[in-house]
């Protein structure tokens, strides 16, 4: 009789050792980040920019990095004469504004009636003419040379009234000596420029009517199209958090779709940690659990915690993401430990890779 209390005593003892086992042992873990997101690329381009960097504490909405856009700008001044189309237009070679230049009238010429010198018949791209009409010189203007070929050149005015279709000579010099003649033209109406892009539009920088200068942007337009349409030339963090990883470089080509940053949002924070094989019949999911943050551990604080997940592939030393982020290698080491997680609410004072004491219930 007594030898069956005797084994009946051990085999509960038995049963009873996971418990006190776990009782007795402290389980070291880890702040680690439960998950992570990924921060792409709206659309294709350069990154001019990155404003982050890795362990930067970042809110909803903030600029991480910019991606250079097309600017479309002025090639003369003008006056702007009809827009046609809108941010978040997709474009394929498609007109979006006309720039009527402020040259209102554009010159036919040939060297035909030029003075009789060699000089004279060489007539230079961009050189500054002087131009009167033919018939009794009343009407004058200033010009430029804007295109040569061959015998034939095209001049457009900066200054000065002209009628359409006259004759007109033109000079070299300002007191119209018949010897600074280098030839004569038809006075013509300058066109409107057609300004014409692909892609999308980002944005527009003039409205109809508006006079601009040379060089002056007057639109954006991004490679490709643009999920959800018009979009910011920055790339924003969709949520608060922490840059986990920081992918990209200023002068770096990127597409839509390529992930520039990883983020650990906030309140994803976890604690893992580690345990050998004998605790797992001892460890459940959904078991409280008290956290002690080693760097208080003086003032006996604790936080309250839930066991969320259990590894079931052994793990190395280093404790991964929850998400399973990297590769758990085994552990050679004869006897295998595990990665257990406990969700718990993080404080302001909590940081990635803080060393904590979880006790279980």
């Amino acid at each position: 009789m007594g030898s069956k209390i005797r084994l009946g005593a051990a085999l509960l003892l038995l049963c009873l050792m996971p418990a006190m086992a776990l009782a007795q042992t402290s389980l070291e873990g880890t702040v680690t980040a439960g998950e992570t997101i990924a921060v792409t690329a709206p659309f294709g381009g350069t990154i001019t920019q990155v404003m982050a960097r890795a362990g930067q504490q970042v809110a909803a909405g903030e600029a991480l990095a910019t991606v250079g856009t097309q600017k479309a700008q002025a090639a003369m001044d003008g006056t702007v004469r009809g827009v046609f189309a809108a941010p978040g237009d997709l474009l394929s070679d498609t007109a979006v504004l006309y720039l009527a230049p402020s040259s209102k009238y554009t010159i036919a010429c040939t060297i035909a009636d030029a003075y009789a010198t060699v000089a004279n018949r060489y007539v230079r791209l961009g050189e500054q003419v002087y131009i009167r009409c033919k018939p009794d010189s009343s009407h004058k203007a200033l010009g430029v040379v804007t295109a040569v070929s061959g015998s034939s050149f095209t001049v457009q005015t900066t200054a000065g009234e002209l009628y359409l279709e006259e004759t007109v000579y033109l000079y070299r010099s300002g007191t119209y000596a018949a010897k600074s003649r280098i030839g004569s033209g038809t006075v013509g109406r300058t066109a409107e420029i057609a300004m014409t892009a692909s892609g999308t539009l980002l944005s527009l920088a003039v409205q109809d009517g508006q006079t601009v200068e040379r060089g002056q942007t007057l639109f954006e337009t991004v490679a490709g199209a643009v999920a959800g349409g018009a979009a910011a030339a920055d790339v924003s963090a969709g949520t608060p958090g922490v840059v986990a990883e920081v992918k990209v470089s200023a002068g770096q080509a990127v597409q839509a779709g390529d992930v520039l940053f990883t983020l650990y949002p906030a309140g994803s924070e976890v604690i893992a940690f580690s345990m050998e094989e004998g605790l797992l019949g001892a460890v459940t999911v959904g078991q409280g659990a008290n956290i002690q943050f080693h760097w208080r551990e003086d003032s006996g604080q604790t936080v309250r915690g839930t066991v969320s997940a259990i590894s079931y592939v052994p793990a190395t030393d280093t404790v991964t993401a929850a998400d399973g982020g990297q590769t758990d290698e085994a552990d050679t080491s004869g006897t295998a430990t595990y990665t257990g997680y406990v969700d718990f609410d993080a404080d302001a004072d909590v940081r990635l890779g803080m060393g904590v004491t979880v006790t279980l219930d």
